[in-house]
């Protein structure tokens, strides 16, 4: 099985037109929209995400982004009083995944007034960071880098009202942007959809943080891709494992300092009240649940092709444009580290290194099949990933990482009968570490000095 992050990363590939490529990518899509941190329990997977996408409303979707951290520092660069489009990361820090983003190592990239925006015969140029499309406009407002990450502001304001958009329980909402991406250690461009975690202020702006994650842009998959349509073409399959990754994936060191060409073709919302799809017979989302895994099948082939579609009209608002943007990237944390691990278990299963920064912390983990590294605290709470991110990112704000506890479980085992242990208020009866500690494949402790 490809796991999301496997599929986030063929995403990067620039490819050239091809029925099995796209077909691909919007399955690909469709997993990024479902996310596998909804997965769990005794039903299959594969069906629930499914059921995710047809019986989607509110609720379910929220499973996508649940657990997301809520932590807020008051902002000194950027909450200076002066009456500015920038400070978006201190607006939403409070709903961020990832929390409160150091002033300190932020770049304004736009304000309101000022001189930033600046061209070099000093006139100001609202242009560099501020396109218009259409009735969108987009502004990069602010940008800060750590060695994991690259995080941008982002406001999008409609000339026209916005439909109303779903709105998760953790009270964030978020737009996606189908890009095309340049970066100057690379020769090759990135396709990609990227999700902008925020929200809508009033009914014509919305206001986020894009996330960038630097393993999904290291990744050059270009000939793991061909060797993929060929054996298709040839009535086999070639999945990308351990033993043949070096064959098929080159990586990319990301330098302290590069260069990164941004180009928007959509903009696209989720509905808060999605329209029903076409089909004799709607169902409901418990009769979705009861289904069996027949039932199921019989129930997708009464649906039209364009159900499956991202975006389609029934669950979408979306806006195709032009935006580009030409922006330097330098990575500036202070806090920025590597620890290095190195070990493993009889089986080879383990952990490289941890990387760590002011919000974040990565688990660089040996590679293997069907398995899942899980992260606790101090004091013993969860690590958890965002939503928005690919699952080795860990939000780290209000945890206690001075000792990290790492696990490594197999991924089915964990999925279906150990993660559940770990959602607050469960009557299990067990600890999640008490569980974890039992069922890992590998564990270690993690002095961090934090």
């Amino acid at each position: 099985m490809m796991h999301e992050s496997e599929l986030r990363r063929i995403l990067g590939a620039d490819l050239e037109p091809s029925e099995i490529i796209d077909a691909k990518v919007e399955e690909a899509y469709r997993m990024i929209r479902n996310a596998s941190a909804g997965k769990g329990g005794t039903k299959s997977p594969d069906k629930l995400n499914r059921i995710k996408k047809i019986s989607v409303g509110i609720g379910s979707a929220a499973a996508v982004f649940a657990l997301m951290v809520t932590f807020c520092v008051m902002n000194p660069v950027l909450a200076s009083g002066i009456p500015v489009l920038g400070g978006i990361f201190s607006r939403i820090a409070d709903i961020f995944s990832f929390g409160q983003l150091p002033g300190e190592d932020t770049v304004v990239l736009y304000q309101e007034d000022g001189d930033v925006s600046k061209n070099e015969e000093g006139v100001r140029d609202t242009t560099v960071y501020q396109k218009t499309s259409g009735d969108i406009t987009i502004t990069l407002t602010e940008e800060y880098a750590t060695n994991q990450a690259v995080y941008i502001g982002v406001i999008v304001k409609n000339a026209q009202a916005f439909p109303e958009m779903a709105l998760f329980t953790d009270g964030t909402q978020c737009l996606s942007l189908k890009t095309v991406e340049q970066y100057s250690f690379r020769s090759d461009t990135i396709q990609s959809l990227r999700l902008i975690e925020g929200k809508f202020v009033d009914a014509q702006t919305f206001e986020g943080i894009l996330r960038i994650d630097y393993s999904e842009i290291n990744k050059d998959e270009r000939k793991y891709i061909q060797a993929y349509e060929e054996a298709v073409a040839a009535g086999e399959e070639l999945l990308l494992t351990s033993e043949n990754y070096a064959q098929y994936v080159d990586e990319y060191e990301i330098p302290q300092t590069f260069t990164m060409k941004l180009d928007i073709s959509n903009i696209v919302g989720d509905l808060a009240q999605p329209l029903p799809f076409p089909s004799e017979g709607q169902k409901s989302g418990e009769e979705l649940d009861n289904m069996s895994d027949e039932e199921w099948q019989a129930y997708m082939k009464t649906l039209p092709q364009e159900c499956f579609d991202y975006p389609n009209k029934y669950e979408n608002w979306w806006q195709e444009g032009s935006w580009s943007y030409d922006l330097t990237i330098t990575q500036k944390d202070s806090a920025s580290r590597v620890i290095e691990v190195n070990q493993t278990n009889e089986a080879g299963i383990g952990v490289r290194s941890i990387e760590l920064s002011a919000v974040e912390m990565t688990l660089n983990t040996t590679e293997g099949e069907d398995i899942i590294a899980v992260a606790l605290d101090a004091n013993g709470n969860k690590i958890e990933s965002s939503g928005y991110s690919s699952s080795s990112a860990l939000a780290i704000a209000g945890h206690d990482i001075s000792r990290v506890y790492i696990y490594i479980c197999d991924y089915d085992a964990y999925m279906n009968e150990i993660k559940g242990y770990g959602i607050p208020g469960n009557d299990l009866g067990r600890s999640f570490q008490e569980v974890l500690e039992e069922r890992a494949l590998f564990k270690t402790v993690v002095e961090t000095g934090a």
